[in-house]
This record gives structure tokens, sequence and C-alpha cells, in this order.
């Protein structure tokens, strides 16, 4: 998928005065570049289209429910490795901790001369 948001060398967060002023900046650079560079003419394209999208609300936030999708999975992936983690860390500690006290039992035990 396109990134708009680095075509048009926004963040994510720009409100459309920022859309509209990067348009507006690139858009007159590359026109003016189009004469002298093929290549220019490609990239006024793809800022053309970028502004298309993130200039209408509909639009951007569709665009942005999927561009994002991908990140907002990993980062929950990542999020649910954490957990796992964390809970596993808790799980030792309490299973480290209970034969701790065991072992001090028994050792206990042993010392008062019971049964064990």
């Amino acid at each position: 998928m396109v990134d708009y948001y680095a075509i048009l060398n926004l963040p994510p967060t720009a409100d459309l005065t920022g859309i509209d002023n990067a348009y507006a900046r690139l858009s007159a650079e590359l026109a003016e570049r189009t004469e002298i560079d093929e290549t220019s003419a490609d990239a006024l394209r793809r800022v053309n289209e970028a502004y298309a999208v993130l200039s209408k609300p509909n639009l951007r936030i569709e665009y942005d429910s999927v561009f994002f999708k991908t990140e907002l999975d990993r980062l929950q992936q990542v999020e649910e490795t954490a957990e796992r983690r964390r809970r596993l860390m808790a799980n030792t500690i309490v299973g480290a901790l209970v034969l701790l006290v065991a072992g001090e039992a028994v050792g206990l035990a042993y010392l008062l001369g019971w049964p064990i």
C-alpha cells in the first residue's frame, strides 16, 4: 500500500490545512520541474493521488483504517507477547517461592524431629 503521508511529507496527525499547504508547495515545485525532468510528472501524479485521498475526510478515514491496520495488528501482537511474558515471570516467581517455603518447612520439620 502506498504511504500518502510520506508522499506529502506529512505526519499522520496533520490537519487539512497542513495537507493543503504541503500539496500546494509540492505540486508547484513539481509542476515547474516537469518541463525539465520526466520523473517529476510521475511524482506530481502521486502527489495529486495522495492529496485526492487525504484531503477528503471520508476517504482519509477509509485509507487510515486500511493503512494503519497492519501497524495496529503488530502493536497488539507485541502487547500480547509482553503480557504472556509478564504472566510467565509471575508464575515462575510464585513457583520458586512455593518451593522455597516447602523446603524451609521440610527443614524445620527435620530439625524438630517430626516425621516427614
